[in-house]
């Protein structure tokens, strides 16, 4: 059976196999020394202008390189979408390099907010966002999620990933983590979703257009799954109420599944953190995958496939600490996860390999996620 059967067998014929996926790596520097350079693409960012469309020339057989390296059945379309799920590609906010250092990374992203990273120690934080009060908002412009250029080559890399038989997904950004990236500072966001509401649904209708313009164009690109990130969780409870979360993120969630199923796609949500009590909210709004289920945070994998798993297809059920516990430790935790669930899964990691992960211990790991497939 091809990869592509195998993994569409799983999702919509709800079949008892089991696949893997990395969710991503430290940064690029890591993923280049335990798979090697040969390996992993240069196309990360840009530096100097917005060039965020497709990943081109042998950058698309690095990829196929990336995925046959990791063990993934799926391969992101457009520049930078290897090393972090949900990130890259034309359909976020992209993203170009302005400052690089040795210590010290700063890129600012198209709606004029900037990152920083600093690598020892490793933090980073997004600042000067465009909207730092109500009355910045009339003077936010985001750009044109129909620009031509903007899909530039999207279809044909497409195209060339599915001849080797790969999945293909495209990012877009959160509904939530967009504003919060992107827009308004997270501190603000949070008060107010509870102090000025109205303001709110304003930003949330703003990106939210955005984002499903985005969606549809690279739906017609031909990808098979849409994949985002909304992070709504903590560690032990959802970041707002349950009524908060479908006041003004739930019918976003709802309109891009639908969008996607009239595609005959696929999404794909990212959710950290203990979400347990808006999983009715995402089973009826037609979420098909989500990641990661950290059973650290209180998302048990069992017990949500048993629940939700006639319409959700879970992905991870990795706890957080995964990599810092010894191979035997790691052995019996993979191989009593897939016992209980009886299969029907896709293993993924909940936050990424980290900076001082060894060629052999990864390579461990692979093979163990390999092992009860």
């Amino acid at each position: 059976m091809s990869n592509r059967e195998t993994f569409f067998r799983l999702v919509r014929e709800k079949d008892s196999a089991i696949l893997s996926w990395f969710m991503a790596f430290f940064n690029e520097k890591v993923a280049k020394k335990l798979l090697g350079e040969e390996n992993v693409p240069g196309d990360c960012i840009p530096e100097g202008n917005w060039d965020y469309s497709s990943t081109v020339g042998c950058d698309r057989d690095r990829k196929i390189n990336y995925a046959k390296a990791t063990g993934n059945f799926a391969i992101g379309v457009g520049r930078g979408t290897c090393i972090a799920f949900g990130h890259g590609g034309p359909g976020e906010f992209r993203e170009k390099l302005i400052l690089g250092e040795d210590g010290c990374r700063i890129s600012m992203y198209e709606t004029g907010v900037k990152k920083e990273i600093r690598f020892n120690p490793y933090f980073y934080h997004h600042f000067d966002h465009p909207i730092a009060n109500k009355d910045d908002f009339s003077r936010l412009i985001l750009p044109d999620a129909d620009e031509s250029d903007r899909y530039k080559g999207i279809t044909e890399e497409t195209s060339y990933y599915k001849k080797y038989d790969f999945i293909t997904y495209a990012n877009i950004n959160g509904f939530f983590s967009g504003i919060h990236y992107f827009i308004y500072p997270y501190e603000h966001l949070l008060e107010d979703l509870i102090l000025d509401p109205d303001f709110i649904n304003e930003i949330a209708d703003k990106i939210g257009g955005f984002n499903l313009k985005t969606a549809e164009n690279l739906l017609k690109c031909g990808v098979d799954m849409i994949t985002f990130c909304d992070d709504l969780g903590s560690g032990n409870s959802l970041l707002m109420s349950p009524q908060l979360y479908r006041r003004f993120f739930l019918p976003w969630h709802k309109r891009l599944a639908d969008l996607c199923h009239e595609y005959g796609a696929l999404v794909h949500m990212h959710s950290h953190g203990d979400i347990n009590l808006i999983l009715d909210d995402l089973y009826n709004a037609g979420i098909d995958l989500l990641n990661p289920n950290d059973p650290y945070e209180g998302m048990d994998l069992p017990t949500l496939k048993q629940k939700y798993g006639d319409r959700i297809t879970f992905v991870g059920g990795v706890d957080k600490f995964f990599f810092e516990w010894d191979f035997r430790e790691q052995y019996n935790y993979i191989h009593a996860l897939a016992k209980k669930t009886g299969g029907g899964f896709i293993l993924m990691d909940s936050g990424g390999v980290p900076e001082n992960m060894t060629f052999e211990k990864f390579a461990g790991i692979k093979e163990l996620f390999e092992s009860v497939k």
